[in-house]
């Protein structure tokens, strides 16, 4: 259901955002195709029918993965409960975690990335990195970046 909301509101907006909004949406769809690989079903079948049956507005708002006759069902009929402060939870820390390894600039480097482009003189004054990237992001946190972290 979160899927399909952010899908739509993807439509409404314009640019990089709607990138990342979109591909935020897809992501969210690979909780229920892992439910469904992990059981053994065929993930696909059961994402289209779970599209379907949410696309269909309040009535299917309940529908999730049924592992017991591999299929999809209503969850709330079939007394299935999830708090929303879990899923809260596992959403903020989910996002938080893809976050801090997004930020985390020093973990794995490429030197050709490094290279100044177009010879020595590009990138002068800011330490090579290139027109435009200017410091590390770790420069918040004194420059010294994962090193600096880990003492």
């Amino acid at each position: 259901e979160i899927s399909k909301h952010l899908a739509e509101y993807a439509r409404t907006i314009e640019g990089k955002e709607q990138l990342i909004v979109a591909a935020f949406a897809e992501a969210l769809e690979d909780i229920p195709r892992q439910i469904a690989d992990n059981a053994g079903f065929d993930a696909t079948d059961i994402l289209n029918r779970l599209r379907r049956e949410h696309a269909l507005g309040d009535a299917g708002r309940w529908f999730g993965v049924d592992i017991e006759e591999e299929g999809i069902c209503d969850t709330m009929e079939r007394g299935v409960w999830e708090p929303v402060s879990s899923k809260i939870n596992s959403l903020s820390s989910a996002c938080e975690a893809a976050c801090l390894i997004l930020s985390i600039d020093e973990t794995v480097r490429n030197p050709q990335s490094e290279a100044p482009p177009g010879g020595a003189m590009a990138g002068a004054g800011r330490g090579g990195r290139g027109i435009g990237r200017g410091a590390p992001m770790s420069a918040a946190m004194g420059g010294g970046g994962m090193k600096q972290m880990m003492g």
